[in-house]
């Protein structure tokens, strides 16, 4: 650049985007002493620089440009240029300056810009070429004259100034502006190409900006590029640093003005998704060359230093592209580069690393062998955040690893398929584990850990053989590493959890959430909330359960992320306490999102299990049959892509349930002959025994409430003290009071209110109603009323009654029939049989009409006569007809 172009600012040309955001920052910023705009070629640097500078000339700043170059790292050119640049605003030229030595130039400079009134700012572009130390020396002699305060300097460079600025700092009045702030945003990005390329879509732009990393020149390239073709998509989508136009730029502008050294450095670290000194110092040929990074800054390259320890940096992506096609060309081995830099990784200890570069030097075994040695599938649980990342790594590669000869590598991947629900794949790696492992008796114990877990994720059983088994491991605890040993006490806390032998369930579940905490595996700690809040709340304490996944979700929203699987898990599970508590709206806004999740992410059957039960309890307390059926249509498919058949039973006895409590009582029976649990079913020891069913109805507990709903007492009584008496262990504390209300209708329905008024006292006295009030109220209308009635008896303390008041949703001590102001309570088909009570028919003549049995008529019938406070057909119609449910 000659002339007086020198000192004018660039044209800011047609595809120039006004940098809006920036010059925001840089108005707020204010005028310091020194503004620094750096970063390497391609930034728009100049570009913001003229944006900036027309701002200032509109506040009506005086203003000087030079550009300079690199005859200007002489003193005395320097000097000179910046004197020129002043005759703008001086109206005098430069004398005989130019004949005087760096000194007294220096002196006319300051002198002349002293006679400048403030606010004056000096722009200096591509200040690079000149920074010689001896322009450095210059520029903090400037800096440091009090009699130049006024004088604002901005230089424009592709490398930061090495002058000293630690006093300009702690002024305050110093501001760089980088790479970080000079990259286009993506609605920069879209303004750009506006007009090109007429198919692509404001995603595909802002995608493509985020992958150049607002690199100005790579946008403004391809800009063209789309403009001038008609198959804009695959342009972007294709772009990088090796296209023949962006890797000319490259080349001309960046890569061949270097030093032959640096070059090849650059081809030879081309390959390396970040490097630091020690790195290099490793993988390079010839350590010394590992220096030459502290050179890179010289060169204004486009490389970003990273956040965080030890000094990481790495090329911008389609820098970098550049370099490995270039280094490609010139015969660079890249392989072995990201092989010697795998073992250093793995050196550090830096497992994930160590494999990703393993992989990229398309070393599968290598990758393998590394997990191998650092552990394996305890892998998976050794970290804050989990390692399944690192066996979806290995399991892309899979078919490329000689699987036998990493056992505990291949248990890692069996583990990882089980949580992503491919349990197919789970069981293929666990056999090759189990034919490597051969007789070795170490291996044999990671086997039976890593079985019984596969248990969990497919729904099978552990044997108590294996239990037992699993118990011996861990006295004899020879080559049983931290982790190992605290997944088969988390194994042993599950177990013991669905077996319902809950206070070994928390006892094994705290000594693995301490030895997970040791062996610094928090991922692995957090699963262990999961057992023990169950184990809480099936204990009766919610509190404490509801602290156990409060800190689950705590955990698992700070090491990982919000909205990951195990936030839902903890999300679930604590839906499941608060709708038992009849808080169905927070409990119903935690599942809108957590459920979902689960059925579609890791997960195991208590969990889905809990969320569906949770789902169900909201919509039946809600009146909302409908939703309840949709929603288990939707698990259910669920329960059957997973392979969880206990699931689908759970969610088939479920449905006849809630057909029972809605009145489709023949309905409900057809489905539960159809769905194998039918009459005959009573009698299956396994399929009614309460300590392996957690959650949800038994054949028994439906027949039980189906034979009361028919009316035939004897056997409804028969089919009870059958369940009760076949038990082998206490049940849990919401079964318990399950139990006792179904005991207490049965009671009812045998005229011996006495003792069932008793039995409700003795719930009210000796479990935690208040936490489970749901199961009250899942009772259909019916029941509840009885139990207000019940409440009233005589038998049941004035305290007790005061107790139970708030839990029946009765206003005071007298009986307040339900639905005696509240029509809503009454189902559309109790609505339709009193129509035709009131039109004279008989229980057999409305059946017919209905298409109902005799039996179904009279389950209706007694409902009505509950919630209307009647006892007789007529007394039924007239109380209707008070109430206005009935048309005449």
């Amino acid at each position: 650049m000659s002339g007086q172009n020198r000192f004018a600012p660039p044209s800011s040309g047609q595809q120039t985007i006004r940098r809006s955001d920036l010059l925001r920052q840089l108005r707020r910023a204010g005028l310091r002493r020194l503004t620094a705009i750096v970063a390497p070629a391609g930034y728009g640097k100049t570009s913001l620089a003229v944006q900036w500078y027309e701002l200032l000339k509109e506040d009506g700043v005086n203003l000087c440009w030079v550009s300079l170059d690199a005859e200007h790292t002489n003193q005395e050119t320097f000097l000179l240029a910046l004197i020129d640049a002043l005759q703008t605003l001086l109206d005098e030229d430069g004398g005989d300056a130019g004949n005087l030595p760096a000194g007294a130039l220096l002196s006319v400079l300051a002198t002349r810009l002293r006679r400048i009134p403030s606010p004056f700012a000096f722009f200096l572009d591509d200040y690079h070429f000149a920074q010689a130390d001896a322009i450095e020396a210059l520029m903090a002699k400037i800096l440091a004259d009090p009699s130049l305060e006024h004088v604002k300097l901005v230089l424009v460079s592709r490398s930061p100034p090495r002058f000293p600025l630690s006093a300009l700092r702690l002024r305050g009045e110093f501001k760089q502006f980088g790479v970080a702030e000079l990259g286009f945003s993506d609605a920069e990005a879209r303004e750009l190409f506006t007009g090109k390329g007429a198919h692509l879509t404001e995603e595909q732009v802002g995608s493509f900006n985020r992958r150049t990393e607002g690199w100005a020149v790579a946008l403004q390239m391809v800009s063209l590029l789309v403009s001038e073709s008609e198959e804009s998509d695959a342009i972007l989508a294709s772009f990088d640093g090796g296209g023949a136009d962006m890797g000319a730029y490259l080349s001309e502008q960046v890569f061949e003005h270097l030093p032959g050294e640096i070059r090849r450095f650059l081809t030879e670290t081309a390959a390396l998704p970040a490097f630091n000194h020690s790195l290099l110092e490793a993988v390079l040929e010839d350590s010394g060359s590992a220096g030459l990074i502290e050179r890179l800054n010289d060169y204004a390259l486009p490389v970003t230093l990273l956040a965080g320890p030890g000094n990481w940096m790495r090329y911008h992506p389609v820098f970098n592209e550049f370099l490995k096609q270039t280094a490609s060309r010139r015969g660079v081995d890249a392989k072995r580069i990201l092989n010697r830099a795998a073992h250093w990784f793995e050196g550090t200890g830096d497992i994930d690393r160590a494999v990703h570069h393993a992989l990229l030097a398309d070393d599968a075994n290598l990758a393998a062998r590394i997990v191998e040695t650092a552990g394996g599938w305890r892998r998976v649980y050794a970290t804050t955040r989990g390692g399944t990342t690192l066996f979806q790594a290995l399991s892309g590669r899979a078919a490329e690893i000689d699987l036998g000869r990493f056992p505990l590598a291949t248990l890692g991947l069996s583990i990882f398929n089980a949580k992503a629900a491919q349990l197919a794949a789970a069981n293929h790696y666990l056999v090759i584990a189990e034919r490597a492992a051969g007789g070795d008796e170490i291996l044999a114990k990671d086997l039976r850990v890593v079985r019984i877990l596969l248990a969990l994720y497919t729904d099978h059983w552990a044997s108590a053989a294996d239990l037992s088994a699993l118990e011996n491991d861990l006295q004899q605890p020879d080559g049983m590493e931290l982790i190992h040993r605290a997944l088969a006490l988390n194994m042993l806390s599950y177990n013991f959890l669905i077996r319902s032998e809950l206070d070994r369930a928390l006892h094994y579940g705290h000594l693995a959430l301490r030895a997970f905490r040791d062996g610094g595996a928090d991922f692995g700690a957090m699963h262990l909330y999961t057992h023990i809040g169950q184990a809480f709340f099936f204990s009766g304490d919610c509190a404490s359960a509801l602290a156990a996944y409060d800190e689950l979700i705590s955990e698992a929203q700070a090491n990982i992320a919000p909205g990951s699987d195990l936030d839902a898990v903890g999300q679930v599970l604590k839906a499941e306490i608060l709708s038992m508590r009849g808080e169905t709206e927070a409990a119903a806004e935690m599942l809108g999102w957590a459920l979902p999740h689960l059925e579609r992410h890791d997960t195991w059957f208590d969990l889905l299990a809990a969320g569906f039960m949770a789902e169900q309890r909201i919509l039946r307390m809600g009146e909302d049959p409908v939703a309840a059926h949709t929603a288990m249509d939707r698990i259910r498919a669920v329960a059957r892509r997973r392979g969880f058949d206990r699931l689908t039973r759970l969610i088939d006895r479920e449905r006849a349930m809630l057909l029972m409590a809605s009145g489709d009582l023949d309905q409900a029976i057809r489905h539960a002959e159809a769905s194998g649990f039918g009459a005959q079913a009573i009698g299956s020891d396994r399929a009614n025994m309460l300590s392996i069913h957690l959650r949800g109805a038994t054949p028994a507990i439906f027949w039980t409430r189906a034979y009361l709903a028919l009316g035939e007492i004897p056997k409804a009584r028969e089919v009870f003290d059958q369940l009760t008496a076949r038990q082998t262990q206490r049940p849990h504390i919401p079964r318990r009071i399950e139990l006792a209300l179904i005991e207490m209708r049965i009671l009812i329905a045998e005229g011996r209110n006495d003792q069932a008024a008793a039995r409700l006292s003795d719930l009210v006295v000796t479990l935690p109603l208040s936490d489970y009030r749901a199961l009250l109220h899942l009772e259909h209308a019916a029941g509840l009323d009885e139990l207000r009635t019940l409440a009233n008896h005589p038998a049941i303390a004035s305290v007790t009654r005061k107790r139970l008041q708030p839990l029946l949703g009765s206003a005071g001590s007298e009986q307040q029939p339900a639905g005696s102001d509240d029509l809503s309570l009454f189902t559309g088909r109790e609505r339709m049989v009193m129509e035709l009570l009131s039109a004279g028919l008989s229980n057999k003549e409305i059946g017919r009409t209905l298409q109902l049995s005799d039996n179904t008529i009279k389950f209706h019938l007694r409902n009505i006569f509950t919630k209307l406070n009647v006892s007789t057909r007529t007394a039924a119609v007239t109380a209707a007809r008070q109430k206005g449910m009935l048309n005449r």
